[in-house]
């Protein structure tokens, strides 16, 4: 029989999604031994960065994890052999009394998940502060209970992949809060020399929600091998095939918010992320 690892982090939300992913490819090859393995980094170590390690090194044969964790281009050898339904893209505004973000007080502390989130939250409100956040959603939510934060800024599939939607809030359009490119999105990541492997994941391949991610993730690709401004992306596909691209670069520090949009077929999403790249670069220069 036939040996599939897949690959995960070790947190409540990876879990859960390694969870389903395990559940719906056992249910559809069920002659193929498919098994989990949770992977730890390093205390130096970035969690996708081990995750795709052990998965070039042969210790596993598939990853599974959100794409707003994944770098935009991966490392030779790996491609994203399936993107599956995506959850809902944008991010959340959870806060006391359910303030809207214009609502915060001045000065108000507002807990983020990565620097990026803090750039975009920044670029909206300068007056803001930010703090990383670092343990699960409970413990995000708690420190808001207890007066440590005013608000916390969050993607909102986190919420619905872990049955917390009743502590959704206010969730922040694109053009407010840009959210990561992927966000909302489930990537199954593999070798390009493991064609079983392939096959397993492309079963899991949402069409719509991959066209998206490709747009987005090469909007971010090309902005971010020109700039170190922080970059977010959303795509939308519609029933007839068209595809819309909203991104948005911000500075790192503040002080400038760059957006922009471009409207094509879904069947060239990666072409149009790539125009609108350019576009924005050229609003740059």
């Amino acid at each position: 029989m036939s040996r599939i690892v897949l690959g995960n982090r070790g947190s409540a939300l990876a879990l859960a999604q390694a969870r389903s992913v395990f559940a719906e490819l056992t249910a559809e090859w069920p002659d193929v031994n498919i098994v989990q393995r949770v992977i730890q980094a390093r205390s130096t170590q970035n969690p996708a960065d081990a995750l795709l390690g052990a998965l070039a090194a042969k210790q596993l044969s598939m990853v599974v994890t959100s794409l707003d964790e994944l770098p935009a281009v991966l490392p030779d050898g790996l491609t994203i052999a399936a993107v599956t339904r995506r959850l809902e893209p944008r991010s959340t505004l959870i806060s006391k009394g359910q303030k809207g973000l214009s609502e915060l007080p001045k000065g108000a502390l507002v807990g983020v998940r990565t620097p990026r989130d803090a750039t975009f939250l920044l670029a909206q409100r300068s007056d803001l502060r930010s703090e990383l956040l670092s343990g699960g959603l409970d413990e995000d939510l708690a420190q808001l209970a207890n007066g440590h934060l005013e608000a916390l800024v969050l993607p909102a599939y986190e919420f619905i992949q872990l049955d917390r939607r009743n502590r959704l809030d206010t969730l922040l359009e694109a053009e407010i809060f840009t959210p990561a490119a992927g966000q909302g999105s489930l990537g199954l990541v593999v070798r390009d020399d493991d064609d079983l492997a392939f096959d397993l994941a492309y079963t899991l391949q949402h069409r719509p929600s991959a066209d998206r991610a490709s747009a987005e993730r090469s909007f971010a690709a090309r902005l971010l091998a020109h700039s170190s401004h922080a970059v977010g992306a959303l795509a939308t596909v519609f029933a007839e095939g068209e595809l819309r691209l909203f991104g948005a670069v911000a500075a790192v520090g503040g002080g400038l918010l760059v957006q922009a949009e471009v409207t094509g077929e879904a069947a060239e999403a990666a072409e149009l992320g790539r125009e609108l790249a350019e576009d924005v670069i050229a609003q740059l220069a």
